[in-house]
């Protein structure tokens, strides 16, 4: 132990010892002692010397801890009548408080689950550290705990969110020859549930995805990282069904079955202009047409990923025409509030996107400043993300420019006629066709 110069025969330093990164003697933040012998007035006045000093660890000859004194208990204890004088001549033993002891080698996050659980207390609870031999090494705070906690947290959020960023960053495709494509995200943490992706393959077909996972935070990004990198490395030869079935089984396996995520995932031809579309329980798209929004999904939906052991996915059909705009978006955008409490809404959220186009503005620019203008202020309560794709006002040659198609692949009925005035209104998302 080293003496403090100006209270020599009081205050102790708790000597320097490795700490490891997963020890809880990384959390403590208070590192004096003194013996059990010494008079209370003597530490009183070492307090009044440091007025940093909460907290000190009483000690015995062996420098093993005998308890602990309070720095705000002590000066009350004085403070009461005759308190001064009944104790001027104590020792701090007699004053001292019992405290547990841990080992300062203890892995954090155990000790941090065990102190912290079911604390109501808003004062702070003190636990002497100690080495094998039961010698002091700090005193670990409750609070001091909880704000060390609470740094760890945001360094690891700030970290994954730069993770996402890095993901997303650059890789969106920007189209192909007779369309485009724009995509925007913004997270409600810092960190959040929400991505999109693009790819172009091999055989010149893209494949485009949004996604929506279920939570938000630290561990929805381990999902987002998880199935970004299944998109990333899957041979696409194998089909779109496979894909999702691969996805649902590592999400399953990984998270059983406490997380889940929906999804639009889709496949674009753009030399015959067909989409293969597979609605992962999400339902949050529209293609328009001519000053209507169709909604783009098929007359059977899927459970989103993540929920059921076994997945059969329905994947629909759609032919796309000139002109046609397609977007994808998560729900973060439609269900947010603004100061009086009213819902973006997919009315809302349609009608931007048809005076965008109109008006020819960039999807990624316009939409984010129209949503800011309208929720005034109100705090963003979910991850918000879009995707758009959108086929230039070209006919190709040999190509009828007939209505607008859809087909469920093989796996139920069929909803063929797309062009049957599902425009967005009371009942919107239901396909009328017979």
């Amino acid at each position: 132990m080293t003496e403090s110069p100006a209270q020599a025969s009081c205050l102790i330093t708790a000597p320097e010892k490795r700490i490891y990164s997963t020890s809880i003697l990384r959390a403590a933040r208070h590192f004096r002692a003194a013996r059990e012998s010494t008079p209370v007035l003597s530490l009183i006045a070492a307090f009044q010397e440091e007025p940093e000093t909460v907290v000190v660890a009483v000690l015995d000859m062996e420098d093993r801890v005998t308890g602990i004194v309070r720095r705000d208990h002590l000066f009350d204890l004085v403070g009461k009548p005759f308190g001064r004088d009944l104790l001027k001549r104590a020792p701090i033993s007699e004053v001292a408080e019992h405290a547990s002891v841990i080992d300062a080698q203890a892995e954090l996050f155990g000790i941090a689950e065990s102190v912290l659980h079911g604390v109501d207390d808003p004062g702070t609870l003190y636990f002497p550290l100690v080495d094998g031999s039961g010698h002091f090494l700090g005193i670990l705070g409750s609070q001091d705990l909880a704000n060390f906690l609470s740094r760890m947290t945001s360094e690891d959020i700030r970290l994954a969110g730069q993770l996402q960023d890095r993901l997303m960053a650059g890789k969106e495709l920007t189209g192909g020859t007779g369309w485009f494509m724009e995509a925007w995200s913004r997270s409600a943490k810092g960190v959040g549930g929400d991505f999109y992706f693009s790819r172009l393959l091999p055989d010149g077909r893209a494949f485009l995805a949004l996604c929506d996972v279920s939570g938000k935070g630290v561990a929805a990004s381990l999902i987002v990282a998880m199935v970004w990198g299944m998109l990333q490395m899957y041979d696409f030869s194998s089909g779109l069904e496979e894909l999702l079935v691969r996805i649902n089984e590592s999400v399953i396996a990984s998270f059983h079955l406490e997380k889940y995520l929906t999804g639009i995932f889709m496949i674009y031809e753009a030399s015959t202009r067909r989409l293969l579309v597979a609605d992962m329980g999400h339902s949050h798209a529209f293609l328009f047409r001519g000053g209507k929004a169709y909604p783009l999904r098929g007359k059977q939906s899927n459970l989103p990923v993540g929920i059921e052991h076994e997945i059969k996915p329905l994947i629909s059909v759609w032919n796309l025409k000139a002109g046609d705009l397609l977007v994808a978006y998560s729900d973060g955008i439609t269900e947010q509030e603004n100061p009086e409490g009213e819902e973006f809404g997919e009315r809302r959220f349609a009608s931007l996107v048809a005076r965008a186009s109109r008006a020819k503005e960039r999807l990624q620019a316009f939409l984010p400043r129209a949503f800011d203008a309208w929720r005034d202020g109100t705090p963003q309560q979910d991850d918000m993300t879009f995707l758009a794709m959108a086929v230039e006002e070209s006919e190709m040659p040999g190509r009828p420019s007939g209505g607008m198609y859809a087909e469920e692949k093989s796996f139920g009925p069929d909803c063929r006629d797309r062009d049957c005035g599902a425009s967005l209104g009371p009942g919107a998302g239901q396909c009328r066709a017979g």
